[in-house]
């Protein structure tokens, strides 16, 4: 089968509520012109930055989509063109700003719901010569849905690459559990590797097999530079080829419900002097609030509060 649909982009709308009915139908939607040229500029100099510095001290994390092996769940990750740039909430301002974007947290608030976090904010730089990436969901540790009286995979045992995709029983599905929002700080076309979609695919009950090419046709999301795309966690979906001479940049925010674990471990990471100025709804979206008895500290308020924020209430110091 073909691995693209020649000439076939994704569509676009500058209507917040037509981009909700896109998200719906297709499972993903391109909303244009979100920021500002100004806006563009000073996050992709930041991001180009850091990882110009990543990579001269030796801790860039160059890696290509595609992986040399998948065995019983083993992945080996292939070293590439392409360099992701991780835990960008450590790594300026205007990251953590894109975090809590209006037109983000509604459209993430459409479809999670009103309680959600923030599971990771990173980039990804598509450079010449880096390959494919093979399709996958971003939701594939979700539980799998089953019937009564069939065999089912255990929670603990979900893996991220399979030696055989994961099928649900025909008509089941389980619901958005996580949506990622791509921001687009260079033009996103076909040729630079523009992320490569199924459409309509995260109303399927199976996963892709990850294989390249591509087994299905796929179309690429294409944007200008100040384009955000909002994707469904469980979309087919996968980085597109650079073929030119410039680097393709984007931002990429991740959510996900707020009963699951989040990728980057921000109580572990997280510099402690961004606690200090951190917005109550940034803290929130880091986890910083508890959900229905969920994430607390002896105690089920509603909110705690990191060091000098308020989480440390009186009952619960213990005189020595």
């Amino acid at each position: 089968m073909l691995t693209q649909q020649p000439n076939a982009v994704a569509k676009q709308t500058m209507d917040l509520e037509n981009a909700k009915a896109d998200f719906a139908r297709d499972g993903y939607c391109i909303l244009p012109n979100v920021l500002s040229e100004t806006e563009v500029a000073a996050v992709r100099k930041r991001l180009a930055d850091q990882a110009a510095a990543e990579r001269a001290l030796g801790w860039a994390r160059m890696r290509d989509g595609q992986t040399t092996s998948v065995r019983e769940g083993v992945v080996a990750a292939k070293r590439g063109a392409n360099q992701r740039v991780g835990m960008l909430v450590n790594k300026g301002k205007v990251f953590r700003d894109l975090v809590e974007h209006p037109v983000a947290l509604e459209l993430v608030e459409f479809a999670l719901g009103g309680s959600f976090l923030l599971s990771s904010c990173d980039a990804n730089i598509a450079n010449k010569g880096g390959a494919l990436e093979g399709l996958h969901r971003d939701a594939w540790w979700c539980p799998i849905p089953y019937r009564e009286g069939d065999a089912f995979v255990k929670v603990g045992d979900r893996q991220r690459y399979m030696a055989q995709p994961d099928c649900a029983p025909p008509g089941t599905n389980v619901p958005p559990a996580c949506v990622n929002i791509i921001w687009m700080l260079t033009d996103f076309t076909d040729e630079n590797g523009g992320t490569r979609l199924v459409p309509g695919s995260h109303r399927r009950p199976d996963s892709p097999d990850g294989s390249v090419p591509h087994k299905v046709p796929t179309i690429a999301a294409t944007g200008k530079a100040g384009s955000c795309m909002f994707f469904d966690g469980r979309l087919w979906h996968g980085t597109g080829q650079n073929t030119t001479d410039a680097s393709r940049m984007g931002v990429l925010a991740f959510y996900c419900g707020p009963q699951f674990r989040q990728a980057e471990n921000y109580f572990l990471g997280l510099d402690p002097a961004i606690l200090e100025e951190a917005s109550d709804r940034f803290l929130d979206l880091l986890g910083y609030t508890t959900f229905y008895g969920y994430g607390n500290v002896n105690t089920y308020a509603p909110t705690t509060r990191p060091p000098g924020r308020g989480a440390w209430i009186p009952e619960m110091k213990i005189d020595q």
